[in-house]
């Protein structure tokens, strides 16, 4: 609310989710400390911690610091101050906090405006150098956890065009950390083609031509892909980072 922005932005949910499993929280300079401490404390990994959550219940999160002068008895009376206008102002690790690529519908695969499908090179897992198990599947539709073994867990999900000569069908694609590479009928819900996955990039390469389109590799065969969301750039990082762990 402060920002206008979640606190774990990212270009997938991947990123996202390694970001919420690092606790990788990056505060705009404008914030205070009193909001910075405030966040901090909310975001704690153990619900139980959080301010308002404990035996005093929210007369705890009424007191801190960030809520200084403020008259909760007649807070519905009174007037709401004005929104401001964007600040432009930068995190404090160079992350611009406006950046217009963003938007919260581009987790899952819901409805969204097209985001430039480049991975940020500052993101935690890819500075950390591996590929850590999604923190949960409750983020991606249910219907797609039919196609994961126990304890596999998706690493990247995209409603994709898979191209043909003189036609396209939309699949859905699904890297997990198996790894397995497979994409599935969305309406009939059965796998349409698996993927031989291999760590060699000579019998498993993508190849982008666009922000929307790639292929992927394999000695027997090519398939072409186009991501309406933009993000080929995106599918190549995760891929190959899978690659070289």
């Amino acid at each position: 609310m402060l920002s206008g922005t979640s606190p774990f932005k990212d270009a997938s949910e991947w990123l996202i989710f390694q970001r919420i499993i690092a606790r990788d929280i990056r505060f705009p300079n404008y914030f205070s400390e009193e909001a910075r401490d405030l966040i901090d404390r909310l975001l704690d990994l153990d619900p139980s911690k959080r301010p308002g959550a404990g035996p005093d219940g929210y007369a705890t999160l009424k007191m801190h610091p960030f809520f200084k002068g403020i008259d909760w008895s007649s807070l519905r009376a009174q007037t709401p101050p004005k929104l401001a206008l964007e600040t432009g102002a930068q995190s404090s690790d160079g992350d611009d906090y406006n950046d217009s690529s963003w938007n919260p519908a581009h987790i899952g695969d819901g409805s969204a405006g097209q985001s430039d499908g480049i991975v940020s090179s500052s993101s935690s897992a890819e500075s950390s150098g591996h590929i850590t198990r999604l923190a949960s599947i409750d983020s991606f539709d249910s219907k797609w956890q039919q196609f994961l073994d126990p304890g596999e867990s998706v690493l990247m999900i995209s409603m994709v065009k898979k191209l043909q000569k003189l036609s396209s069908k939309k699949v859905q694609l699904i890297l997990t950390d198996k790894p397995k590479l497979i994409y599935v009928d969305p309406s009939k819900l059965v796998v349409k083609g698996n993927i031989i996955w291999s760590n060699n990039s000579n019998d498993l390469s993508v190849q982008v031509t666009s922000p929307s389109h790639f292929k992927i590799c394999t000695p027997k065969k090519v398939l072409s892909f186009d991501d309406a969301k933009q993000r080929a750039w995106q599918w190549k990082k995760v891929i190959e980072g899978l690659q070289n762990l």
